[in-house]
């Protein structure tokens, strides 16, 4: 909560995709059931997977399904309902319809008290951290993008997000034809370098360097790729402080590395995808749950997906005297209309998001304690 005393706290919640306009429904629904202990906090950051553009077009290169990442402007008032102060915008779709309506999108926010990190109009402004200064301790805010689509990265004179590419590559573990291969990734040496240079710049101006990055393997629970450890590490290494995972929709695992935290995924938040709206004509359905959890049934039709898209996590931070104190995170739930309640200790939806989050962390060796309502993975 926040505070007086100099203490300055950050919430930090996943991937958010507002549609309300588009369904007709008020726009301070989405958050209602979050939005007084979002506001408790001193910084409110998210994920955010739709523009907001006036502009643009769909893309060739951008996946059949993404028509629907780009929404009315209007949609923004449920992020400021929820107090948002910035959001992460370095993603798959934050390119979906073109330069236009990625800098539009980004003016869309300005103008509504939001910033946005990890995308701009050329590199030097997709790489720039957001700073942000609460009771004189200063945060920077930065943001990478490894889930990357072809011609969505920033360039010197091209709007589109920071980028961190990603190699993969095939071996083979058995002799038998047909066995599984094993997947090597590995993250492009002088995107890593870029990362690190922008970490220890950031540092050199604030207390405290918060990295995010839209990163993983959608649904496939428990996952994590090689370059997530590499790269994860790495920032750490440069100065980092904290970092957010976000893109596989679902929990994954915690990890405390060198006193600093990974959040893997947070998992979603308030992500109004419209699976169960006819498809337009030409579209053909793509959806990466039922390809990666053929068979699960869905519990929900407009939210859709298996259980466990509707456990989520908020990552909570404590910085006293201009370092970070404590990290810990609130369990989530997500109802059938995409709208997120934080849980408490004596629901069983809180244990089952504990359980969730403690079986994708078991290979990472962390440890949490339940203190009130929240989880306190650092310290313990």
């Amino acid at each position: 909560m926040a505070s007086n005393d100099g203490q300055v706290v950050i919430y930090a919640v996943g991937d958010v995709g507002p549609r309300r306009i588009e369904y007709g429904e008020p726009l301070e629904s989405l958050f209602d059931k979050v939005a007084d202990k979002l506001k408790e906090a001193d910084i409110r950051l998210c994920q955010l997977e739709r523009t907001f553009p006036d502009k643009g077009w769909l893309q060739y290169r951008s996946r059949p399904t993404t028509y629907k990442s780009r929404v009315h402007p209007d949609n923004v008032k449920s992020l400021v309902h929820a107090g948002f102060d910035l959001v992460t915008h370095a993603s798959n779709h934050c390119f979906d319809y073109g330069p236009e309506a990625l800098v539009d999108s980004i003016e869309v926010l300005g103008r509504n008290g939001i910033k946005a990190a990890g995308v701009g109009r050329n590199i030097e402004e997709a790489r720039s951290p957001v700073i942000l200064e609460r009771k004189g301790t200063r945060i920077a805010f930065l943001d990478y993008n490894s889930v990357l689509p072809e011609e969505y990265e920033a360039r010197e004179d091209k709007p589109g997000c920071a980028p961190l590419k990603i190699a993969t590559y095939y071996e083979p573990q058995e002799f038998e034809p047909g066995t599984p291969p094993k997947v090597i990734t590995i993250p492009r040496a002088e995107h890593v370098v870029a990362m690190e240079t922008d970490i220890k710049r950031a540092k050199e101006q604030v207390d405290v360097v918060v990295v995010s990055f839209h990163w993983g393997i959608h649904f496939v629970a428990g996952a994590l790729a090689d370059y997530q450890f590499v790269v994860g590490h790495k920032a750490i290494d440069a100065g980092a402080d904290l970092i957010l995972g976000s893109h596989p929709h679902i929990i994954k695992g915690i990890e405390v590395y060198k006193r600093k935290v990974i959040f893997y995924s947070l998992g979603n938040f308030a992500e109004e995808s419209p699976h169960h709206l006819p498809l337009p004509p030409g579209i053909k359905e793509n959806r990466m749950s039922k390809i990666y959890r053929k068979g699960e049934q869905e519990i929900s039709a407009r939210y859709g997906g298996p259980i466990d898209k509707h456990y989520a996590i908020m990552a909570s931070v404590l910085i006293r005297d201009k370092t970070v104190n404590k990290v810990s995170f609130v369990p989530i739930w997500i109802n059938d209309r995409s709208e997120p309640r934080f849980t408490t200790r004596n629901e069983p939806e809180f244990q089952q998001a504990l359980d969730y989050t403690k079986k994708c962390s078991r290979d990472l060796g962390t440890e949490f304690t339940v203190s009130g309502d929240e989880v306190v993975v650092w310290p313990q």
